[in-house]
């Protein structure tokens, strides 16, 4: 693959990372009812530690996917 395209693969992936990943209301009353919590101090902080892990989680997944196509990319024959 030439580094054209490898450049526009690794930017489909970011984009597509930034778009899926949009916070969806952060630590709001929705949020809470959707869990089922109430609004208590200690549940405010349980979802704001599960919300910056699965912040943690997404950018691990995404440095993976870059990482696992950087070696597919380098195990290819390359075309002269």
């Amino acid at each position: 693959m030439n580094k054209i395209a490898r450049s526009k693969n690794v930017l489909s992936v970011r984009l597509a990372h930034d778009r899926a990943w949009q916070p969806r209301g952060g630590l709001n009353e929705s949020a809470f009812k959707r869990l089922g919590l109430g609004q208590s101090a200690s549940n405010q902080r349980l979802l704001a530690q599960l919300e910056a892990e699965n912040a943690q989680l997404r950018d691990s997944l995404v440095n993976l996917m870059l990482q696992i196509q950087a070696l597919r990319e380098r195990t290819r024959p390359s075309a002269v």
